[in-house]
């Protein structure tokens, strides 16, 4: 899950994997894998892609990459759960 969503934000925000590399100061290399799902990237810079797509770690890693706002039936819920 934490590769497509990684891969869906970075095509989002129009970047290579070689940009977005670069801004978290690793390898392409380790960007692809990361999107193959073949390793994960450590939580320190987890936690910089998370700062960078404007996304909560959770969103990342479990897959809803809605904001409360955007989404009625995510805000009904965080409603509920308060």
């Amino acid at each position: 899950m934490l590769g497509k969503n990684l891969k869906k934000l970075r095509e989002k925000n129009n970047l290579t994997q070689e940009d977005l590399a670069n801004s978290l100061a690793v390898s392409r290399q380790a960007v692809c894998m990361w999107e193959r799902g073949e390793r994960t990237p450590k939580v320190n810079v987890l936690t910089k892609i998370s700062k960078t797509f404007g996304v909560s770690l959770d969103q990342m890693i479990n897959g809803k990459l809605t904001s409360p706002d955007s989404d009625p039936k995510e805000k009904k819920k965080m409603e509920i759960n308060r």
